[in-house]
């Protein structure tokens, strides 16, 4: 038997329901067995994700490749002890090889020990949720001449459409997780 603990509060103080009597008490216990159905039906969750989980992440052919174009960067800078933010149009290249890694330079930064992944599974992709492809890493270096965070932890979700890688690029370090690229969309050249 599993019993799910449930705390009922009231104006009245606390009870509790015990052979469907209420008792001034703490908590309510409820208790059920799951059917046969349900036993199969917990069984085949934990064996898809199990699945899902455990399977090599593969790169397809058609993700490999350099992708550039031209995009609006926005980051901080510090200035006298006060942040402002400002924005710039940098060039942007990014180039995938058949085995995921990720080379190439937002602006002046260039990128390190970035990595594509897969980021949904089948039921993701399905319903929609989240993008095909993650790239995590780091940017290091100046984007542009008054970017004072010289060592970036970025993150870039995106999915390729049309021969077109489209996302975002997103900042993730310490204290420090927005989007520098809020559209960003690269033509595979």
């Amino acid at each position: 038997m599993i019993k799910i603990w449930i705390i009922l509060r009231n104006e009245a103080g606390l009870f509790r329901f015990k052979n469907n009597y209420l008792y001034h008490y703490k908590e309510r216990v409820m208790e059920f067995a799951p059917t046969k159905p349900g036993y199969l039906l917990i069984l085949l969750i934990i064996s898809l994700v199990f699945t899902q989980s455990c399977t090599e992440p593969v790169t397809p052919l058609d993700l490999p490749g350099t992708y550039t174009g031209k995009e609006r960067v926005l980051l901080r800078y510090d200035k006298d002890g006060q942040y402002i933010y400002r924005d710039e149009i940098v060039m942007v290249s990014l180039i995938i090889d058949s085995k995921g890694e990720v080379t190439g330079m937002v602006g002046e930064a260039a990128f390190e020990g970035c990595n594509t992944k897969s980021n949904r599974g089948w039921l993701s992709h399905t319903l929609n949720i989240k993008t095909d492809f993650i790239i995590k890493g780091k940017l290091i270096g100046k984007t542009f001449e008054k970017d004072s965070i010289q060592n970036k932890n970025i993150s870039i979700p995106f999915n390729i459409k049309n021969g077109e890688l489209r996302g975002s690029l997103f900042l993730n370090n310490t204290g420090q997780n927005y989007p520098v690229i809020r559209i960003l969309k690269l033509k595979k050249i």
